[in-house]
């Protein structure tokens, strides 16, 4: 009954969308494409190599600085360090006659050579909206950064996020990202962040209308089910998902969607630099001109023209989940009252979550050894890090750390713990019910969207683990099934939207885990899911085996070797003749 109100009043919680703030068409003129593609070209042939930290990357960093000068900005060189290279932000700075600011950030530094439709595309459309704005009086302060060391974490996003000045009155960054791409696969304005908080809507429309007024394929927002995935598994590739973690309004303009563009084209698309270009000074014009934007809820999905806020998803997640909640306390304390020994079942139970810690433990050494990649705490582009030979050894190195552990430490511990033997006894099912419903309202403390997401499993896997009724293995296999139904749907989600196959997924997740762009508490929580998985598919293949036993030991056909009593071969009263 709670969890039917809870959909009402989702459905009833529905609200309409902030709209966008009017634009500046007439800013479109000011930004000459043709001259962004020839300063891209020439960044690319002056300074190929951009890698983080190298000579290329500090002469950009140089001409940067002269530019913003030249435009009137004054200009703040920052330098840091990050990943054991010798970085630098230059930031220009505008002031205007409100207090509020409007930033705009492209990253400089570049992970293939020459890079001519990233990052020095990015780079010459900064230095093109310079130009544009240097004859206007803004009202609001107008910062342009250009950002170093996006392909390690994006530090420079991180550093820029840390230590910009009056970070709380920036209304609005504007990230620029492979402006240069010719052929888009994917959204041109991303939005996400690396955690539950979602950016401004008003900021989204608003940008989303100017690319709109340039492109006539851009699409609108993505599907439900997608935003869904994306909440579940917050995963906010570029420097707007650093900057959203940071408190700061962002979204990311990209010619190339999602992912940088693959292969890497010989020159930059002018045309696609001036429409992008066009699109971020009308956006910045509308800001400027706006009092404000309006933000929306701080955690929503759109439906059609309208915003489900996640404080209602929260309320029905937390309805879905405490049926199977009460079913596993009711069912323990039934099996306390029967002297049935639960105790002793939770060492069982935590037997096998040890050997996926102990894979968890052995990823993150491997990370502390030098021997794997840090991602640096911020969600990477899958082709910073590709799945190689050496990728393929360390996942196979963790998978065999688990198995070993499964195969030696598991039991070990079991015996420790005495544990008894048969996985069907109502201690078991009741202990690992328990566990399951303890875990999911943990997710749902942590992230509400995941946990709405573990609801088939907390009822599916409690009632396999529980049920005492007919014997039937097949239903119980597919209770198991279900509860990864929707787990899976999020994980094919990320695969579809980042060109993964399994194994490059497993990589990624590798990444993500040991990087920290999934904490170590939501890695532990994965760690219990993976443990109460392999706990109710061996209390389902132990109910399997008891029944093939008792089937083996029924007896077929009536004679001697089955005999079932008295009058199985006749001679009962009734069977004598009279």
């Amino acid at each position: 009954m709670p969890a039917v109100l809870a959909v009402v009043l989702a459905m009833f919680s529905l609200e309409g969308q902030p709209p966008a703030v009017p634009l500046d068409l007439a800013a479109d003129v000011l930004f000459q494409g043709d001259s962004a593609g020839g300063t891209a070209a020439q960044i690319a042939r002056q300074q190929p190599d951009r890698r983080p930290g190298t000579p290329g990357d500090a002469a950009a960093a140089d001409l940067v600085a002269a530019r913003f000068t030249e435009h009137g900005f004054d200009v703040e060189v920052d330098e840091f360090e990050a990943g054991g290279e010798a970085l630098v932000n230059v930031v220009g700075t505008r002031s205007g006659s409100a207090r509020e600011r409007i930033a705009v950030i492209a990253a400089r530094d570049a992970d293939a050579v020459p890079d001519v439709s990233g990052s020095a595309a990015d780079t010459a459309a900064l230095l093109e909206l310079a130009a544009a704005l240097e004859g206007r009086a803004p009202e609001k302060t107008i910062v342009l950064a250009s950002i170093d060391g996006s392909t390690l974490g994006d530090a420079g996003a991180r550093r820029f996020a840390e230590t910009v000045a009056d970070r709380e009155l920036i209304e609005a960054a504007l990230v620029l990202s492979d402006v240069g791409a010719a052929d888009p696969d994917g959204p041109r304005l991303v939005a996400w962040s690396n955690d539950l908080e979602r950016g401004s809507v008003g900021l989204d429309r608003t940008a989303g209308e100017a690319l709109r007024s340039e492109f006539e394929s851009a699409s609108g927002g993505e599907r439900a089910s997608t935003q869904l995935a994306q909440l579940a598994l917050p995963v906010g590739i570029g420097a707007q998902g650093v900057l959203l973690e940071h408190g700061i309004e962002a979204v990311r303009f990209s010619g190339s969607g999602v992912l940088p563009p693959d292969p890497e084209p010989s020159e930059a698309d002018a045309d696609r630099i001036g429409g992008i270009g066009r699109a971020v000074l009308q956006t910045v014009s509308a800001i400027d001109a706006a009092e404000s934007l309006e933000h929306g809820p701080s955690s929503y999905v759109t439906v059609g023209r309208n915003l489900l806020p996640g404080w209602a998803v929260s309320v029905l997640a937390l309805c879905l989940l405490l049926p199977a909640c009460v079913a596993s306390v009711d069912a323990f304390a039934r099996a306390r009252r029967r002297r049935q020994p639960v105790g002793r079942w939770g060492s069982w139970l935590t037997a096998r979550i040890v050997p996926f810690a102990v894979g968890l433990l052995v990823a993150l050494l491997l990370v502390v050894a030098g021997l794997a990649p840090d991602a640096g705490g911020a969600a990477p582009a899958p082709s910073i890090d590709p799945l190689d030979a050496g990728a393929v050894a360390l996942l196979g190195v963790v998978a065999a750390s688990i198995a070993l552990a499964w195969l030696f430490l598991r039991p070990l511990l079991g015996r420790w713990g005495g544990a008894p033997a048969d996985p069907t006894a109502p201690g078991a099912g009741c202990t690992l019910a328990l566990v399951i419903s303890a875990v999911a309202l943990l997710v749902w403390l942590l992230n509400p969207w995941a946990a709405l997401a573990l609801v088939p499993a907390a009822h599916l896997w409690t009632l396999a683990a529980l049920y005492e009724g007919p014997r039937r293995t097949r239903a119980r296999a597919l209770m198991v099934a279900g509860g990864l139904a929707l787990p899976a749907a999020v994980a094919l989600s990320y695969m579809v939207r980042l060109s993964l196959d399994p194994v490059d997924a497993l990589w990624y997740l590798f990444l993500l885990v040991t990087g920290g762009q999934v904490d170590l508490l939501g890695a532990l929580v994965g760690c219990v899911l993976l443990g109460a998985l392999a706990s109710v598919i061996e209390i389902v293949a132990a109910w399997r085996g008891r029944t093939e036993a008792v089937e083996e030991a029924a007896p077929t056909v009536r004679g001697p070797g089955g005999y079932a009593g008295p009058g199985s071969l006749g001679g009962t009263e009734s069977a004598l003749k009279r």
